[in-house]
């Protein structure tokens, strides 16, 4: 869950390693009073594959967005993300905004991130 992670007591980080991207953009809608993102959705292409990941909607943490990558992976540009969508289940509901309206921002951001990555 939120602020929570993998490990077990007795395991300890040794390594953290970033492949760099060929192509990569975030993007995020503000929350005007503090600025953290309602939503943010960073987009990564590498030689082989693609990567989406959304903060700020989930009441799960961030999360990766596999049709999107799958999408992408085949053709990197917007379009490729027409249709598709993302559901409002387990989406974070409040008074910033419904699930059904992170869900969507969240595939908005997705298209902007890739065209400005593009």
């Amino acid at each position: 869950g939120m602020f929570a992670t993998a490990l077990e007591e007795d395991e300890i980080i040794a390594r953290v390693r970033f492949p760099i991207p060929a192509a990569a953009d975030y993007q995020k809608f503000e929350q005007p009073a503090s600025r953290f993102a309602l939503v943010g959705v960073f987009v990564a292409r590498y030689d082989d594959h693609v990567r989406v990941a959304v903060t700020g909607a989930s009441e799960n943490g961030v999360f990766r967005w596999s049709e999107a990558e799958q999408a992408l992976s085949a053709s990197f540009a917007p379009e490729a993300l027409d249709g598709l969508a993302l559901s409002p289940d387990g989406m974070i509901e409040d008074i910033h905004g419904t699930a059904a309206y992170r869900a969507h921002l969240a595939a908005v951001l997705a298209r902007r991130a890739v065209k400005n990555a593009s």
